[in-house]
This record gives C-alpha cells, sequence and structure tokens, in this order.
C-alpha cells in the first residue's frame, strides 16, 4: 500500500501475536489520538538504539493524547522466537502495545510506494500520515513533525488534537484551543490550561481594549474577543505569544509589517486597527483587527470537499481581489492557504458568500522567526502545500510567490486535494521544485481557461506567472 501524506493509519489485524495489549486494544488506544508506530527488531542495533527516545516521548506526550505501538518485523529467522521478542520488551521497558508480525502482514501494510517500510510513522489525531522516516537518524524527521502537532491546536469539546493551525474545530464547529499547555488530572478527567501564564479576560489593555472572552489560541497567539472602551463595539485582539518577540529588531520589523497592513482597506481583507506593545510578558504585544463572524475555507473544505466551479471561482476572485490590494502596496502575505481565509456566509445583507484574508499583519514575523525553515532534511516549519519553489528555497520572495500559493489553493478548491503530496516533507519540497502538477480531470468538465490560469499560477519560474493577484483573479473572472 502506498503511503502518502493524507492517508490514514492502516488496521493491525494481521499481527502474528500481541504484547501489552491486543490488536482492539491498540486501535482503540490510537482512535482520536496522534499516535507513533515504530517498527524494530530484536537483532537491529539501531532500532535498539533509537527506543530511549521513543519512550521519553512516550512519557512526556502521554497527557497530552501521545499513543505509541510498537511492531516488532523479525529480520532473521530467530527473531520470530516470540519469547525472545517478550525477554527483550521486559529488558527494554517496552510499555507500549507490540505487535510480533512473523508473517510481514504489518509491514505489507505500511510498505510505502518505493516497496520499503520506515522505522517510524507519526499519525495525526484524524490517523493520517504526518511524517514517515527510517534509518539511524529518522528520529531527527519524526521529532519536528511531533512537536509540530503538539504545538497545533486542541479541541477541547471533542478532545483532539487537529492536524492543522485551524481556528475552528472541522468536527464541532468550535473554536480550537492551543494545546502547548499543562495539563493535570482532575478526578477522572483532566484540565487543560491556556499557554498563557494566566487568565486574561477581563484585563485591559492600554485604557483602549477590555478583553471579554477568548475565541481560540493557536501556535502563535491567542484570539480574545474585545470591546472598544471609548466607542463601545467589538473587535478581535490577536495576542503573539512570547517566543515570537524576543528582540527588539523583530518588534521593529514587525511593527512596520502591522502598519503597513493597517493601512489595508478592503472588503475582502480583516482590517487591522491597532498595533501595542503590551503591558507585560503575558502581552507582551498585540493587534487589534475587525472581528469576523465566519468560519474558515479549511473547515468549509474538510466538512464539504471540493467545490463547484462557479463557487470556487467566485470565492478565489474575491481572494484575489484582497489579496490584490495588499500587492498594490507591495505587502506580501507569504502563507496563503485556506486556514487563512475566513468565509462569510450568505445573509441579508450580503447576496454571496465573502471571503476575508487573515494575518497580512504576522506574516512577516512568522518568516522572522522561522528564518531558517529548512533546518534539516525532512522538516519544514510552515504548510508545505502551498509554498512556492522559491519560498521551499528560502529565496527572496514577491507578489507572484502568493500567486503560487493562491493556484495551490484553487487547485485544492476544486479537485479536493493540493497540486503536490508525497509521503514526506521533502518530497513535496521536491514536486513544487521539480514537477508539474497533474491537469485538472477532464471528467470534473472544467473550462480549459481555468485549467490554463492554476498552471500559469503553478509556474515554477517566478517570471512565467501572473504578475500579481489582480492579474490572476482577472483571468479567472474571465472563465466564469
Amino acid at each position: 500500500m502506498a503511503m502518502k501524506i493524507g492517508t490514514e493509519m492502516p488496521r493491525f489485524e494481521g499481527a502474528t501475536v500481541w504484547f501489552n495489549g491486543t490488536t482492539a486494544v491498540a486501535e482503540e488506544r490510537a482512535k482520536g489520538h496522534p499516535t507513533l508506530v515504530h517498527f524494530w527488531a530484536v537483532s537491529c542495533g539501531i532500532c535498539k538504539e533509537n527506543l530511549p527516545l521513543v519512550a521519553e516521548w512516550r512519557d512526556k506526550y502521554r497527557e497530552r493524547g501521545l499513543r505509541v505501538i510498537a511492531v516488532h518485523m523479525p529480520r532473521y529467522e530467530e527473531d520470530t522466537d516470540t519469547e525472545v521478542v517478550r525477554e527483550a520488551i521486559a529488558r527494554l521497558g517496552m510499555s507500549e502495545p507490540c505487535a510480533v508480525d512473523n508473517e510481514h502482514n504489518l509491514r505489507d501494510a505500511f510498505q510505502n510506494e518505493n516497496g520499503y517500510t520506515p522505522f517510524y510513522y507519526l499519525f495525526d489525531a484524524k490517523g493520517r500520515l504526518a511524517g514517515a522516516a527510517a534509518g539511524e537518524h529518522g528520529l531527527n524527521v519524526i521529532g519536528p513533525a511531533l512537536e509540530r502537532i503538539f504545538n497545533g491546536p486542541y479541541c477541547r469539546n471533542c478532545d483532539l488534537i487537529l492536524a492543522h493551525e485551524v481556528l475552528y474545530c472541522p468536527d464541532c464547529g468550535n473554536p480550537v484551543s492551543s494545546i502547548q499547555t499543562e495539563v493535570s488530572k482532575e478526578g477522572n478527567g483532566s484540565k487543560v490550561t491556556s499557554a498563557l501564564p494566566g487568565p486574561l479576560t477581563g484585563r485591559s489593555l492600554d485604557g483602549k481594549y477590555e478583553l471579554l472572552e477568548l475565541l481560540g489560541e493557536g501556535g502563535m497567539s491567542a484570539v480574545y474577543r474585545a470591546r472598544r472602551t471609548r466607542i463601545g463595539d467589538e473587535v478581535a485582539i490577536k495576542i503573539l505569544l512570547p517566543k515570537f518577540v524576543q528582540d527588539n529588531d523583530a518588534i521593529e520589523r514587525f511593527r512596520r509589517e502591522a502598519r503597513a497592513a493597517a493601512m489595508l482597506r478592503h472588503a475582502n481583507v480583516v482590517t487591522i486597527y491597532d498595533f501595542g506593545e503590551g503591558p507585560d510578558e503575558e502581552i507582551p504585544a498585540y493587534i487589534a483587527m475587525e472581528l469576523v463572524e465566519g468560519e474558515s475555507l479549511r473547515r468549509l473544505l474538510n466538512r464539504e470537499g471540493a467545490f463547484s466551479a462557479r463557487r470556487a471561482l467566485n470565492l478565489m476572485c474575491g481572494i484575489c481581489a484582497g489579496v490584490g490590494a495588499a500587492h498594490r502596496r507591495e505587502i506580501i502575505h507569504r502563507d496563503l492557504k485556506p486556514d487563512n481565509v475566513i468565509i462569510l456566509p450568505e445573509d441579508e445583507d450580503r447576496e454571496y458568500e465573502t471571503p476575508k484574508v487573515v494575518d497580512f499583519g504576522i506574516a512577516k514575523l512568522r518568516d522572522i522567526a522561522t528564518a531558517h525553515q529548512l533546518t534539516q532534511t525532512g522538516t519544514l516549519v510552515g504548510t508545505p502545500y502551498y509554498m512556492s519553489p522559491e519560498q521551499c528555497m528560502g529565496n527572496p520572495l514577491d507578489a507572484r510567490s502568493d500567486v503560487y500559493s493562491l493556484g495551490a489553493m484553487l487547485y485544492e478548491i476544486l479537485t479536493g486535494a493540493p497540486p503536490f503530496t508525497a509521503e514526506t516533507v521533502t518530497g513535496i519540497i521536491a514536486k513544487h521544485l521539480y514537477e508539474e502538477p497533474a491537469p485538472l480531470p477532464q471528467s470534473l468538465g472544467f473550462a480549459p481557461a481555468i485549467d490554463n490560469a492554476i498552471r500559469k499560477a503553478l509556474a515554477k519560474n517566478p517570471a512565467d506567472r501572473q504578475a500579481n493577484a489582480t492579474e490572476l483573479g482577472r483571468e479567472l473572472r474571465a472563465a466564469l
């Protein structure tokens, strides 16, 4: 079976025998939780050398939802002796369920498209592959992927760790919270405390904003509903986490970027009203912005799948209009993706769905905080599905990088999947750099002009793309 990012975790029904559990126990433990599956063998020195780190992760993240499942994959005939395996499990202190795979049924189920089985597979809370690696340094790849999961959003209502940095849970629709938290037992349940040092509801910022309630938390910030004390209307306050404002240069660059973004006034961009440096370590910096009552494009795609051509183009034309307005002011977003677009539904005041692009003000800060994105093989900070080739390589960016991201987004909106997928992040990057996207399926009946506009936006060479989002939007409107 080909294992790709986005595929579901295979079942464990083919195990020869289980220690520390059963097939049912392992699958029930993994349901709704991030899960690390590691293959090992009594005779494999590398596997045994890496077991202490696996055990460290198992114990460190257990209370925050991580589940670990071991699979013993024999290399030699003597490895098939289950008593030898049992003794090794006890000697090595392996407390996780361990499947013995003497018939290689699980190995075959987990094999990737190249016909080999990595030692380590990390699945997110939805059972989708988040990372896979083999070899002596395989855990160097899995470690950052694990940290990204546990620095992401958490739905208290569903008790789920979500796979993407989203504003709302795709299952229940409730605002999500950061799981970069401390967890403590309370009776038969658990208490999740905020990533910020204390409750901020009721606090006043600069005498101008009263924080009313927490709307959600993510890996970079917490968002509160707030009241402007002098006017009385409500706004959203995005409070940045301290790790993104660690030095004066970062603060100054962010201040300039926030000022530039605050100059944007467009129906398809969430308006930034104000930027301030907070009074203490709990609130190091904040942005006051328009309060938008809608849901993310990511959530819509997760719930509804691919859109019709007319709906997709109407939304994308609005997105391009907002991003184009930024491009005319020489503001580059750098992180365009479905998570950063909020969709306002039709109502008595709006004849059609209206998209609003968010996070222009913090895109540069993210670049500052993660300037060296490709730090080691297989790791990347950010969302690789929508990154332009020049962004993947760490080169300077202009409006045409955003155009590439918009093309990747439209491809996914129309087909239900990004233009490039692979079983590793580096595999996705390689495809951005060297492969052409598959044409839109003819069975979907899209006009050739749509396919042409997307392929032009996804050109490897920035010079071959539309010059900016306005030009892309113009081509898409002509295809309606």
